[in-house]
């Protein structure tokens, strides 16, 4: 039986595309809203891809358990208009619905391999107020600068800390901040609390057990420029040889989680207005 670490590290896809000028890489994450299984990035990973890919892992089952095939996959195309953003132009999170390509590869034999987020590991209110101290320790999963194991074809996680309280919205946003090393590809990166074995409440007190709660997607970055300012920009998904002047000071800005199922509702009702247009009479 699969840890819910293991669980975690094939929540997670490398997001390749090409562009009109050069090409991009970034992070997309499965969650599962109403039966429905989608990809979930940020708007600038996917913006003016005309042709990417990502590859999900061939399984096998054994038993009555699917089983994971390292080093084997099967490979996806997208371009940027199968996906649907946020309507808020501020939150920068997109979705795009995967069941029917899921389903189709599994009708034609292939046996996919993947895990999905849900609401349920959305923090709730009462364990908010019981769990989620101001500092708390996060680990995000994707592929920083575009690195990850290409033999097994498996992400790369990393850690930081909450840099401010996950339970307030930064400047008035559904958004936090985290103290880590966030790079290009790391775009996309699902965050989250995980304890395995043992976790605190906000008096100290330990309970024996995991803890996992799904915190957001990493978006944005600030960074330091030449003359000493500070500005926030998106984490860059083009791998460029160029210098880089500007120097990122190790601070991610985190969309909340909620800000994901309220990209997949909007993606759903513009895709329901779409099929409900009524038709021309004949």
């Amino acid at each position: 039986m699969a840890s819910l670490a293991e669980e975690l590290m094939h929540t997670t896809v490398r997001l390749e595309g090409k562009k009109i000028q050069g090409t991009s890489v970034g992070t997309g994450f499965f969650f599962m809203h109403e039966q429905r299984l989608f990809l979930i990035t940020n708007k600038h990973v996917v913006e003016g891809i005309v042709h990417g890919n990502f590859v999900v892992l061939k399984g096998k089952v054994d038993g009555k358990t699917k089983k994971p095939l390292l080093g084997q996959g099967y490979r996806f195309s997208f371009n940027a208009n199968n996906f649907i953003g946020h309507p808020n132009p501020d939150v920068d999170v997109a979705a795009m619905n995967v069941s029917a390509i899921f389903s189709e590869a599994e009708n034609n034999g292939d046996i996919l391999f993947w895990k999905n987020l849900t609401e349920r590991e959305f923090p709730t209110q009462e364990q908010i107020d019981k769990f989620i101290s101001p500092i708390e320790e996060v680990v995000f999963i994707g592929y920083p600068s575009g690195i990850w194991d290409t033999k097994n074809i498996l992400p790369i996680i990393r850690k930081g800390i909450t840099a401010t309280p996950y339970y307030i919205d930064f400047d008035g946003q559904k958004k936090f901040l985290i103290d880590a090393s966030v790079f290009p590809g790391s775009s996309g990166s699902p965050v989250f609390i995980y304890y395995a074995g043992g976790y605190p409440d906000k008096e100290g007190n330990l309970y024996a057990g995991n803890r996992l709660h799904f915190l957001g997607i990493v978006a944005q970055v600030y960074k330091r420029v030449e003359q000493g300012g500070i500005r926030i920009v998106n984490i860059p998904t083009q791998q460029l040889p160029v210098a880089e002047i500007d120097q990122m000071i190790d601070l991610g800005i985190v969309f909340k989680a909620e800000t994901i199922k309220e990209c997949v509702e909007y993606y759903v009702n513009v895709v329901n207005a779409s099929n409900n247009k009524i038709q021309p009479a004949q």
